[in-house]
């Protein structure tokens, strides 16, 4: 029905990641697998999970794609802090390589491991390249690794981007959330975007179903994606959220 490849996230259901998956496989073209590591604890699929998930795709049931963990800082002013999280994106991108994810979605967080956003945007910069280097030498193709739109202005870091050659991750709910200039980061950026995680919001509160869009911003995403070919992540945590954004989905779709 879509010219792009349809995807929703590994929790929409409460459970493990491999009930979610054999549940919403039949449906979807992908799955956006969220992983995490906090604090000593992870939810990283064991090898039983992970044998599993590599079966949905030999029986060409579903693809994935990979969300790496939120809770790293790459350009966080301790080295000890920056080092860590190199080595939890290399973990990550280790223990699924046998997926053959389509995307890994990475964040270049502003904040720091305490939650204080960056003030020395240029030496938090250099931060992030260093360590974008040494994730760079793993070998993954650069196109694969997309860098997810926050909260700051997304020029600060879209020379690194080119320079890297990777792909972008439009998160609408972000922009929109952050009263940032949607038609302009679509007209900009949507030729190198490899995934867009779409998700509404409400009274400050974001991924909910895309239900919760303002018509105009809506009207405006779903004209952009007519020839569109990435990925649409609806990125939710409930299958209430799920249904009324894919029916919303297929609506808005048919008519216009």
């Amino acid at each position: 029905m879509f010219p792009f490849r349809l995807s929703t996230t590994s929790y929409i259901y409460p459970d493990h990641i491999l009930p979610n998956v054999a549940m919403l496989a039949p449906f979807l073209d992908e799955i956006e697998l969220v992983l995490f590591e906090s604090k000593g604890q992870d939810n990283f699929p064991s090898d039983d999970e992970m044998k599993a998930l590599v079966d949905f795709t030999l029986r060409q049931e579903v693809n994935f794609n990979v969300h790496l963990p939120i809770d790293i800082f790459l350009g966080d002013e301790e080295e000890e802090v920056r080092v860590k999280g190199v080595t939890i994106v290399k973990k990550v991108m280790e223990r699924t390589l046998y997926l053959k994810p389509s995307i890994y979605t990475l964040h270049f967080d502003l904040r720091n491991k305490v939650g204080r956003e960056e003030t020395d945007i240029e030496t938090w910069r250099k931060r992030i390249t260093q360590s974008i280097k040494e994730i760079a030498e793993y070998g993954i193709e650069p196109s694969r690794i997309s860098i997810e739109t926050l909260g700051y202005p997304f020029e600060w870091i879209e020379d690194i981007i080119r320079d890297f050659s990777f792909s972008i991750c439009l998160d609408i709910g972000h922009i929109l959330i952050q009263d940032q200039d949607l038609r302009l980061y679509l007209e900009k950026y949507l030729a190198n975007t490899s995934i867009i995680h779409l998700h509404g919001f409400q009274n400050g509160i974001d991924h909910l179903g895309i239900d919760r869009l303002p018509e105009s911003p809506l009207k405006l995403i779903l004209s952009s994606l007519r020839n569109y070919r990435g990925i649409v992540s609806i990125e939710v945590f409930s299958i209430d959220d799920l249904k009324r954004s894919l029916i919303t989905l297929e609506e808005k779709w048919g008519r216009e």
